[in-house]
């Protein structure tokens, strides 16, 4: 028997499901709002001329605007030079924004993709070998759980420290118990079929009936589930940096500027307003993309059929 001939894989009928949902509103506008802060983040030393106080050098002094005391000197609101305004160093706000999106951009990726693979190396194991092996592993994975994400991220930042991997590193390393449980869950299921048994009876080995066959047939629930966390690792992100044991400075990011931005809400409402809004974008652009795939997905649910 062939057991190269398979039902044809998820990520198929996941590819199948998108072209579905293109034609969604929602979806839609979740797809293009991604897409278009990708840009923004992608080419954000070229999308401003103060491309360089993006990367935290300092600003030539900006004179004193009307309005804005003069032991803040360095913000100025809004104006053709600064379509943002400046903030408190007197750096161009927007080329800050557009960094800080590439940051949160480039930390939620590495958030979901480290949590996807130690997720699928833990739930992939589980699910094949299963016995003791299984029930191990799943005991690791509640205890992970019963902890708050935030607050074991916390911990873990604390311990090897702030920075930007340090955020990625926490957060990826409490992200993935989700991803483990979705793996073993699925991969329970494909484990089961013909053709999985037909590759057994064949003599291949474990290794190569997980990577060829489990593997590849157990991966839509997961994208669906990067598709979802991404916002939500944006999110916590920014939070970790607001609580200052984040990404640090000079390094752009809205999470940092929301925070320095705390003194001057009545004041400065600039300063506070672009950060926040391309924050609230980065969430609910990956929230609508996730919901949509997820309720076309979920047979409980009509709304797309």
């Amino acid at each position: 028997m062939d057991v190269s001939r398979r039902p044809a894989s998820s990520l198929r009928r996941l590819g199948r499901t998108i072209r579905t949902l293109s034609r969604d509103r929602l979806f839609f506008v979740g797809v293009v709002i991604v897409v278009f802060l990708a840009v923004i983040g992608i080419f954000a030393p070229w999308l401003t001329p103060y491309g360089d106080q993006g990367a935290g050098l300092a600003a030539t002094p900006v004179p004193s605007c009307p309005g804005v005391p003069t032991e803040i000197a360095g913000l100025c609101p809004p104006t053709l030079a600064h379509p943002f305004g400046t903030e408190e160093l007197g750096r161009d706000l927007m080329a800050r924004v557009f960094f800080g999106v590439r940051t949160s951009l480039t930390i939620g990726l590495y958030v979901v993709v480290l949590a996807t693979l130690i997720g699928l190396a833990v739930g992939l194991t589980a699910a094949f070998f299963g016995g003791w092996v299984d029930e191990i592993l799943m005991r690791v994975t509640d205890i992970f759980l019963s902890f708050p994400h935030i607050v074991l991220a916390l911990v873990i930042v604390a311990i090897i420290g702030a920075s930007f991997y340090g955020v990625f590193i926490a957060l990826g390393v409490v992200w993935w118990p989700a991803f483990a449980r979705l793996a073993r869950g699925k991969a329970l299921v494909v484990k089961t079929q013909n053709f999985v048994l037909a590759a057994k009876a064949a003599g291949m080995g474990n290794g190569g009936i997980i990577v060829r066959h489990i593997l590849p047939n157990s991966l839509a629930p997961l994208v669906v589930q990067m598709a979802l966390d991404m916002g939500f690792a944006i999110l916590a992100e920014a939070g970790l940096s607001f609580l200052g044991l984040g990404v640090r400075p000079p390094t752009a990011d809205l999470g940092v500027m929301i925070f320095e931005s705390r003194f001057y809400l009545t004041t400065a409402w600039w300063f506070a307003l672009f950060p926040g809004i391309f924050l609230f974008l980065l969430v609910l652009s990956f929230n609508l993309i996730g919901d949509r795939v997820t309720q076309y997905l979920d047979p409980r649910q009509s709304g797309l059929r």
